[in-house]
């Protein structure tokens, strides 16, 4: 648990933020794996199929500890469609010759403990982070940046932030429908396309065109589909960055009071607060089945959650 993911959990609800401190989801759900797997395959320094690298990492996250969903239906085909959607993405922002991505590997001066959720430039002068969305527009791009994953850890470390974002479509029946994952086929000459280059903005493709997902085609490699995307002129609507400077000193200042206050409130409480109603889904609470079952319950190892450690502890 990271000192943003945490902040953002007693933001959201108290109740989330005091058991966040010490309990978390034996199993992971779809973003959490692929999160996982580009942190993986973004930092790595040996090997050069980094992609490669993050489908793997879904694999094995989705065998131990487990992808949960909402049917077991879907979950071996879930786990196979985020797998080549991790190999994919991992290509889109990390090039063959760019260097790993970094952790930061210090706690700033401060904020004691700080437990940073973001990624270095390889410069060592600025934080980078990816942020995995449904879709895009205003509204989620000032939640974004005003965020503790973005604005905190940039007032944490006194450091610019490029913020890399992945619109990814909606995730129904455990796969995701956009390009990074589904295209079409010419029925003449077998051409990869995702937008139809006509007059008519509306028009679709036809019967004739064959539909097919990512994970169904190894014989088309990453930077073929990639190319195809910006042939198409649509990777740069699902795949852009944001930059976001560091505020003025009495602004960070600010910022770096108001998590130490909110750290200290958080650790210092002792008795379980009153659950919220109307923020259990918006993103899905972890703690929501404790909350809403017909006989609520506490987070254990016997309800499916396995015993974390505060970020302040670690000091």
């Amino acid at each position: 648990m990271t000192t943003a993911d945490l902040l953002t959990n007693y933001e959201t609800c108290d109740r989330k933020g005091f058991w966040s401190r010490n309990w978390s989801r034996r199993r992971l759900d779809a973003t959490s794996i692929l999160r996982e797997a580009l942190r993986v395959g973004v930092a790595e320094a040996e090997r050069e199929d980094f992609g490669e690298l993050a489908g793997e990492t879904v694999m094995e996250l989705g065998a131990n500890p487990g992808m949960e969903m909402p049917s077991s239906h879907y979950l071996h085909e879930s786990v196979i469609h985020h797998a080549a959607l991790a190999d994919t993405l991992t290509c889109a922002i990390r090039r063959p010759q760019d260097k790993p991505w970094l952790l930061p590997p210090f706690w700033p001066a401060g904020i004691e403990g700080w437990a940073s959720s973001a990624f270095m430039d390889p410069s060592g002068n600025k934080l980078r982070r990816i942020v995995l969305a449904s879709s895009w527009n205003d509204d989620r791009h000032y939640s974004e940046v005003r965020s503790w994953h973005s604005l905190g850890e940039v007032a944490a470390f006194k450091l610019p932030m490029t913020m890399v974002v992945l619109v990814l479509g909606q995730h129904r029946d455990g796969r995701r429908s956009g390009p990074w994952t589904k295209g079409f086929l010419h029925p003449q000459n077998h051409k990869l396309r995702f937008r139809k280059k006509a007059k008519v903005t509306s028009e679709v493709f036809s019967d004739k065109w064959e539909q097919v997902w990512r994970e169904d085609r190894g014989e088309i490699s990453n930077r073929q589909w990639l190319q195809a995307m910006l042939e198409d002129d649509i990777l740069r609507d699902v795949c852009f960055t944001v930059d976001i400077p560091v505020p003025e000193a009495p602004v960070v200042q600010r910022i770096r009071d108001m998590a130490n206050r909110k750290l200290e409130r958080l650790a210092g409480m002792k008795k379980i607060p009153e659950a919220s109603m109307s923020v259990c889904d918006r993103p899905p609470c972890p703690f929501k089945g404790c909350c809403w079952s017909a006989t609520p319950y506490e987070p254990s190892e016997k309800t499916g959650f396995v015993q974390i450690t505060m970020p302040s502890e670690l000091a």
